[in-house]
């Protein structure tokens, strides 16, 4: 008599297990087919992990008498999103969440590097990281940091991102600069003193040796600034 009983139940929850079987065999599909497909695209070579998060709640859902229609969330997210589940007979529509892990690689500070050092190939290295752990733009093979100089100071292991670097002083103050005069297609040139440091395309004070007179100027070399009129 037990296991009439213990039938009966399975028998009764078996629609239910078949149904979350088959939405969560097409939420896979669509994961290998397009997630995967899409991320790929956007982060070339990366190591892409996605999961479904309670899959428990799937077996509550109807039965579809067709393939249930599934659309990401937010596309746009790194981590975590969510998978909208609709089914057009009978009408329904569900979410399930979805965690998703990037792994690309990236350059890493293989020694400590102090605020105001300069980053070069020799103190720094390549290896895995999870973009869910960075903040701002990492920099990798293809966009490296060398030549940028640490903004604080910098951990060994530390994966080097734009809030870590900034530009180094191209100008220097006190130093002589040429200044460049242009309005249009007139271009005149005389020779300046910077009055402050300067990076790339910082707008700087300079001073015309011969009158004298202080003007702001755009830094586009270590040696020239450049005046607008």
């Amino acid at each position: 008599m037990g296991h009439i009983k213990l039938i009966s139940i399975l028998l009764f929850f078996l629609p239910c297990w078949s149904s979350a079987s088959q939405i969560e065999t097409q939420i896979e599909q669509f994961i290998k087919q397009v997630e995967y497909k899409r991320l790929q695209s956007i982060y070339p070579n990366a190591r892409i992990e996605i999961g479904i998060q309670n899959k428990t709640a799937l077996s509550y859902l109807p039965e579809c008498d067709h393939d249930v229609i599934i659309d990401n969330q937010r596309p746009e997210a790194v981590s975590r999103t969510s998978y909208s589940l609709e089914c057009r007979n009978p009408t329904w529509k569900s979410y399930v969440p979805v965690t998703q892990e990037i792994f690309i690689k990236g350059i890493k500070a293989i020694a400590p590097i102090q605020r105001g050092g300069v980053i070069t190939q020799q103190n720094t290295g390549i290896g895995e990281v999870n973009l869910n752990t960075i903040r701002g733009h990492l920099y990798t093979s293809s966009n490296p940091p060398y030549g940028l100089m640490a903004s604080r100071n910098i951990r060994i292991n530390t994966f080097l991102t734009d809030q870590l670097t900034e530009l180094p002083d191209l100008v220097k103050k006190g130093s002589n600069v040429l200044i460049t005069a242009q309005s249009g297609a007139i271009s005149v040139k005389m020779n300046g003193t910077a009055l402050e440091d300067g990076v790339m395309g910082q707008q700087i004070r300079v001073q015309n040796v011969s009158s004298g007179r202080i003007v702001y100027g755009k830094v586009v070399s270590d040696s020239e600034v450049l005046v607008n009129y």
